[in-house]
């Protein structure tokens, strides 16, 4: 909110700016009319405090010939008065000045000022849901009048219990809360119940509120894992630029994580076919393998190796034979379940994953892959693989182990004339 001071007086001026920064803004100050004149044809301005006595004119001139002036958009102007008789200022025109005050009149002024920047409401820099906890409706309605003027989506509980179960079921960007509510739980419970989670939504920010507490409390407050602090009764200006800054800062962490997100899977996948890389192999595949120790279930490897590649390559191209790879890719993704991985080993090898599976039921998959792969059709290219399966069904939980056991399977199926399946 843009605001200007023209006060002769640099003692009262300084008063004024005083007041003003209670409700977060921050006038500029100016003594004479022809400074006023130069920063109005600079700036336009929300309102304008103008003394009644200035070097050449009169406080209620300079408004109206400021409020004639198309370009200066008719900012509301308020005219300081040293006068104390009050049925003086009642012939003041609109067209003249929106507010006549007395300058000593401090109560009145701050009223006043209060009502003219309490519209003044930070639009919020992304959109957002608010966790909002308080049992007072009346602070509650006019809170919350200010969050939406944000552009801000509401959820208003007035006890703990109700937050929290709200909480549970729905993502929010940000929680308000009082830290004095009604019922077994304070506003430090919830803070602490949220905090104490292991998933993404203990780290959502956290706005409390009091007017009743001390120093040391509000210190504990943010200790107990408040991000901030607000004294009740609240600035609207104030709570509107703290409630921006977390939404925003929490928005702007999200995006990170997604981009974090992003980069690891593209450190984990191969570029070519969007299959998983060896990055990613080894992690999972050595999870699955202890799980499958623990829980007594097998784990098998399916190992791919495509038939006679090389010849594809050099006499159709590097174009084609890419295409081969990528259709191959699409084949073993298609055939994986949840829990399963499809992996490109490098060049023309693959390797399957499949958690749950014993050696029969890896057989009968690597059989129904191998037929897909032969039917692909890109031009005279004739596609095919050879096949080796191992299991952790023989008490065997080393990924190496399997590894080579399914590789020296894969050998078999290539000496014993390709496009086979061999155990």
């Amino acid at each position: 909110m843009n605001v200007l001071i023209i006060e002769p007086s640099k003692t009262y001026s300084l008063l004024l700016e005083e007041l003003l920064r209670g409700y977060s803004v921050t006038p500029l100050l100016v003594s004479t009319t022809q400074d006023a004149l130069i920063e109005l044809k600079n700036d336009t301005f929300d309102f304008i405090c103008i003394a009644m006595q200035l070097n050449n004119m009169t406080g209620l001139e300079l408004s109206t010939k400021i409020k004639s002036d198309d370009n200066n958009k008719n900012p509301l102007t308020v005219i300081l008065s040293s006068e104390t008789d009050k049925d003086k200022f009642k012939v003041i025109q609109k067209d003249e000045a929106n507010y006549i005050c007395q300058k000593m009149d401090i109560d009145s002024l701050k009223s006043l000022f209060s009502s003219l920047t309490q519209n003044e409401i930070i639009k919020c820099e992304r959109s957002g849901h608010v966790l909002y906890v308080e049992d007072h409706l009346s602070v509650a309605n006019m809170t919350m009048e200010i969050l939406k003027q944000m552009g801000l989506l509401v959820s208003h509980y007035i006890d703990a219990d109700t937050a929290l179960t709200a909480f549970e079921t729905t993502d929010f960007d940000l929680v308000l809360l009082d830290i004095i509510l009604p019922g077994s739980k304070d506003g430090i419970e919830v803070i602490k119940a949220i905090r104490a989670r292991v998933d993404e939504k203990s780290l959502i920010p956290i706005l409390a509120l009091s007017g009743k507490l001390n120093a040391t409390q509000r210190i504990d407050t943010l200790k107990k894992g408040a991000n901030d602090f607000i004294t009740k009764p609240v600035i609207q200006a104030e709570l509107a630029a703290r409630v921006n800054n977390l939404v925003l800062t929490h928005h702007l962490y999200l995006q990170v994580k997604q981009q974090q997100h992003a980069l690891e899977q593209v450190a984990m996948t191969d570029h070519l076919t969007g299959l998983y890389n060896r990055h990613f192999l080894m992690p999972f595949v050595e999870k699955a393998l202890t799980v499958a120790k623990r829980q007594n279930h097998n784990v098998s490897l399916i190992m791919i190796d495509l038939d006679n590649f090389k010849p594809i390559n050099d006499r159709l191209g590097h174009k084609t034979g890419d295409e081969v790879l990528i259709a191959v890719a699409d084949i073993l993704q298609a055939s994986t379940r949840v829990e399963d991985i499809a992996v490109r080993l490098g060049g023309d090898e693959f390797l399957m994953i499949l958690p749950y599976c014993n050696l029969i039921q890896a057989k009968e998959k690597a059989e129904k892959v191998r037929k897909k792969i032969e039917q692909i059709n890109i031009k005279d290219a004739l596609v095919s693989a050879s096949f080796g399966v191992s299991s952790s069904q023989d008490n065997c939980f080393e990924f190496n182990e399997l590894f080579v056991s399914a590789d020296k399977t894969v050998y078999l199926a290539k000496k014993f004339g390709r496009n086979r399946v061999e155990d």
